[in-house]
């Protein structure tokens, strides 16, 4: 998709001139003429297309009902508008856009409607070998007034989100452990960074046992993935890393899933192609921070050979944990990766996981969990995440009681504390594993990760949550 700094394209049939109009303020000179159909303009969610009076394109009134008092709501409403408006757009064959806000574009807006634009314009279609509807692609788009440097950020942020969707949508068959690392080799050559991939061999020999074992019952093997970035041309403000959960696809072992469970369970690596996501956008994005993107990667299958209920497995750090549950498999991998993580001493971890069915519970599926017991790095991701519009609820782990719930007098730890507190007993299970002195965020996005229907600046299928709000983290400083 091109962005347009001057000359917009309103002139064909496929072409589509919009507004967005907040409720209760004057319309704009040039849509006088359309006034008599104006019985709903301003109305949130409303989006109307009319032929222009010349005939030569479409003119679209973009709803966004009555104006909020905060920057964050504005900046968030104008995305989410946007790519309404290219979705329905699209979805009539139009392919060349331009928009007018109703004030003029800031570089927080005028990002936010790039954003929107990417993310509105996203089908995972790959596989559709007849498509009998009318839809096409955005092959341009023009914001009047808006910042073309701005515009760009918003394009590469949005496209990490859009590349990690193609990523998670991408089935088990054509997406395995040995793919992903394949994929990081690509954008560790694409953009000159460090790389390690242990195999299954070397996994075993520096005491990875955990992720190995969640790993051994599939014929495909597990691999450890290690991408770095190295800021060019300044000292790095910190060095952060990036963890994911990389289940390429969960039968949830020999505790197998039952029939509805198992479906979608292509997206339980959605974490680490957020992480993918992320790495790929840092560089033209110039991120001042040394960042490290960390996943291990494995299916979880029945075989002869998987791990069992009530096995003991000896976790990177050297702490034991007792099987109970092998479809809680991801916490597993997880240990010893933040484990892994934590021997670089980076200021900070955060991992990405869909961890627990107890997120959607608690939260609903508009939500992720938050579980942090660092009040400086939940404020930082609150802050930035108010401006992404992900939302995320906190949880921490400080209750005593909850906690012995993954006690066990056979190892270290359980793996499973139960339905009950579920978020926060999966969260303190991964705490036995990091670093105590490293801050430390875990973001449950089980909840979040994949939608059956479209709606704000979310597509069918993988939404790759919280790419977007990890990302604008490690930008935050930025100059």
């Amino acid at each position: 998709m091109d962005f347009l700094s001057s000359h917009p394209s309103y002139t064909t049939p496929t072409s589509v001139r919009g507004f967005m109009i907040f409720e209760d303020i004057k319309i704009p000179e040039s849509l006088t003429l359309y006034s008599s159909l104006a019985s709903k303009w301003g109305k949130k969610g409303s989006i109307q297309f009319i032929p222009s009076s010349e005939g030569t394109h479409w003119i679209a009134i973009i709803g966004l009902g009555k104006k909020s008092d905060q920057n964050s709501d504005i900046i968030c409403l104008y995305r989410n508008k946007t790519a309404e408006f290219v979705r329905k757009g699209t979805a009539m064959g139009v392919t060349s856009f331009s928009l007018t806000l109703p004030e003029d574009p800031t570089d927080a807006t005028s990002k936010a409607v790039a954003e929107g634009a990417i993310l509105g314009n996203y089908r995972f279609t790959k596989y559709r070998t007849t498509d009998t509807s009318p839809a096409t692609q955005c092959e341009s788009f023009f914001l009047e007034k808006g910042n073309l440097e701005a515009m760009e950020r918003g394009r590469y942020i949005a496209s990490a989100q859009t590349y990690s969707r193609d990523l998670a949508n991408e089935p088990g068959n054509v997406i395995t452990p040995l793919t992903m690392a394949d994929i990081a080799r690509e954008i560790a050559s694409q953009y000159n960074m460090d790389l390690t991939i242990l195999d299954e061999q070397q996994i075993q020999d520096q005491g990875l046992l955990a992720l190995w074992h969640v790993g051994k019952g599939s014929k495909t093997p597990p691999r450890l993935v290690h991408l770095t970035y190295h800021p060019q041309g300044i000292e790095p403000l910190g060095k952060i890393a990036i963890v994911g959960k990389s289940v390429t696809f969960d039968s949830g072992g020999l505790c197998i899933k039952t029939r509805a469970g198992i479906k979608t369970m292509k997206c339980d690596k959605t974490g680490a192609c957020n992480v993918l996501g992320i790495m790929k956008a840092l560089t033209p994005l110039q991120c001042p921070y040394e960042v490290h993107g960390f996943f291990g990667a494995v299916e979880n299958m029945p075989d002869g050979n998987s791990y069992r209920p009530d096995d003991i497995i000896r976790a990177f750090n050297g702490k034991t944990i007792e099987i109970k549950n092998t479809d809680a498999e991801g916490r597993v991998t997880l240990a010893d990766m933040l484990a892994y993580a934590s021997t670089f001493k980076p200021q900070a971890i955060i991992d990405m996981a869909t961890l627990t069915g107890a997120a959607v519970t608690a939260l609903g599926n508009y939500t992720a969990g938050l579980v942090c017991d660092y009040d400086e790095l939940s404020d930082d991701l609150f802050q930035v995440a108010s401006t992404t519009g992900e939302r995320f609820h906190r949880f921490c782990m400080d209750d005593e009681k909850l906690r012995e719930q993954i006690d066990t007098p056979y190892a270290d730890v359980v793996n499973t504390g139960g339905p009950g507190g579920g978020v926060i007993t999966a969260g303190m299970f991964l705490k036995e594993f990091v670093d105590p002195t490293i801050p430390w965020a875990h973001l449950d996005i089980a909840a979040v990760d994949y939608y059956e229907k479209e709606f704000d600046c979310y597509g069918l299928g993988a939404s790759a949550f919280a790419t977007r709000t990890c990302l604008e983290y490690l930008l935050r400083n930025h100059k």
